[in-house]
């Protein structure tokens, strides 16, 4: 199953190479967990209900004004293709992106579990899955592949606020799933646009209307019953899912209130920015992960690749591989999100957190008990609900 999920891996990250890369001929991107996204002006992160990520720093439609979530990121070159009329989408090669998005993703859930079966040292995990990044960006902007970027002093400021939440959040999402199933943490972290649309309305002053607030009730219902029916259910579990939650709203809503400005540097269109954001998490996470783990490191490696069926070349191409999952689902995200409608957009990430559930229940042979199959399918089209109740009041 590793050679599979490491060939799967391989072709998806050429491909990513070849075309997610590029400017987003919209000048747009969005991202489900932690959304880039480019509107005339400016580029924006806007919270949805997963990641992560990218969610999350995590974590792609233009955004409508006084939308809870969206977060201002400017984008240096958004102003001029604003003007360009909007290519016709190419169904064929929007059904290989949504596919690359939904295998990568499913792929990183997969091999983060697996090494963090074997290895349970969260923090070091998610640091070593943000430095992935650096591996596979740093060529590409030295071969010309893509644009360096160059953030302003005053983007480099905001951005590093971002990536304080964006790396703190990745790593308690990764806590999260180590201390429980990756179905359950899924189920949990569809409660993330409730955080958001609280602290949208307390720290920014953006107050949606009413039915767009009820919207929100079946979600938080829908986690409760599944937590309720969750077999494998622990508060470490839930905890830190829920941390999680709040920490990619609170990026989502504090970045806004901190990113007004125009000069935003050259070449840091959406996919730069998420770049630069993840690069910078990384500078986060890494001290951090060597004081709550440092002395650890060495002797959970030693353990881990002594158990029965794992090897050091087996666990450090996995965890390589959760990290290139990582970043590359990401960038298939903006190219898909970019090219679909708002309606579209939510069914696309409600369709994938089904996706990553089933998966990850079979990959991992997770039972689920009628209860937690009814607060998740509740909780999954409470999330769907509210974002089309969401943009349907944005309209108005």
């Amino acid at each position: 199953s590793m050679r599979r999920l490491a060939a799967v891996g391989g072709v998806m990250a050429l491909a990513a190479c070849a075309e997610a890369f590029q400017t987003l001929p919209m000048g747009t991107a969005r991202v489900a967990v932690g959304t880039l996204g480019s509107s005339r002006r400016h580029a924006t992160w806007t919270a949805k209900s997963s990641l992560s990520p990218l969610s999350r720093v995590p974590a792609l439609l233009r955004p409508a004004a006084g939308k809870a979530g969206d977060v201002a990121l400017a984008s240096s070159s958004a102003a001029a293709e604003g003007d360009k009329e909007e290519p016709k989408t190419n169904l064929v090669l929007l059904g290989v992106y949504f596919f690359a998005w939904y295998a990568l993703n499913v792929g990183y859930n997969i091999t983060n579990k697996q090494v963090l079966n074997v290895f349970p040292l969260y923090a070091t995990a998610a640091s070593a899955q943000l430095l992935v990044a650096w591996v596979w960006l740093v060529p590409q902007w030295l071969a010309g592949i893509r644009p360096k970027p160059s953030p302003s002093k005053a983007n480099l400021e905001a951005l590093k606020k971002v990536s304080l939440l964006h790396g703190l959040g990745h790593l308690v999402t990764v806590m999260s799933m180590g201390l429980g199933a990756v179905s359950f943490v899924h189920v949990v972290k569809a409660a993330e646009p409730v955080f958001a649309a609280i602290l949208s309305a307390i720290f920014a002053g953006s107050v949606m209307a009413a039915p767009v607030y009820a919207s929100l009730l079946p979600v938080c219902a829908g986690v409760a019953i599944a937590s309720a029916g969750e077999l494998s259910f622990t508060w470490g579990c839930f905890s830190a899912a829920m941390m999680s939650n709040l920490l990619f709203a609170s990026r989502a809503v504090f970045s806004k209130i901190a990113m007004s400005g125009d000069d935003q540097g050259e070449n840091m269109d959406a996919a730069n920015t998420f770049a630069v954001v993840t690069m910078l998490a990384t500078v986060v996470c890494v001290p951090l992960a060597l004081i709550l783990e440092g002395p650890k490191i060495l002797p959970a490696w030693a353990a881990a690749t002594a158990a029965k069926g794992m090897t050091a070349q087996k666990l450090s191409t996995t965890l390589f591989l959760s990290g290139l999952y990582l970043y590359t689902y990401n960038e298939f995200a903006f190219k898909v999100l970019g090219l679909v409608s708002p309606v579209a957009q939510a069914v696309g990430n409600t369709v994938k957190r089904v996706v990553i559930l089933v998966a990850t229940s079979i990959a991992f042979a997770t039972p689920m008990t009628p209860i937690g199959i009814t607060g998740s399918t509740i909780a999954m089209a409470g999330v769907l609900v509210y974002s089309l109740v969401q943009q349907a009041y944005a309209k108005k």
